[in-house]
């Protein structure tokens, strides 16, 4: 089991990915979405920042903001959607790949 991180990281993950979900409730233009999304993404956030994957959650958000910025130029919503979601899934695995690196003893 990995060594519990300090709170300040946990609160970083609840922010990041709590964030990624209130704006993922304001694409779809739901408030009910809005809540729900984002209290689900500050427990997920809280749990990846308590075992420590700050570096990994930066690098996942990097990519969902290029794949939203390339998306959002396209001028259409549900490209926009699909867009930052697979920026979000190619930098995960890039991510992985990163960690693989600096983990190593």
């Amino acid at each position: 089991m990995p060594k519990p991180a300090n709170k300040k990281e946990i609160y970083l993950g609840m922010a990041l990915i709590g964030t990624t979900g209130i704006l993922i409730g304001l694409v779809m233009d739901s408030p009910l979405l809005m809540a729900i999304a984002g209290f689900l993404g500050m427990v997920v956030g809280g749990f990846v920042g308590w075992i420590g994957g700050r570096r990994f959650m930066v690098i996942i958000c990097l990519g969902v903001l290029i794949g939203a910025y390339l998306g959002y130029r396209t001028g259409d919503r549900d490209i926009l959607i699909i867009a930052a979601g697979t920026g979000g899934a190619i930098a995960g695995f890039m991510g992985a790949q990163i960690e693989s690196f600096f983990n190593r003893n």
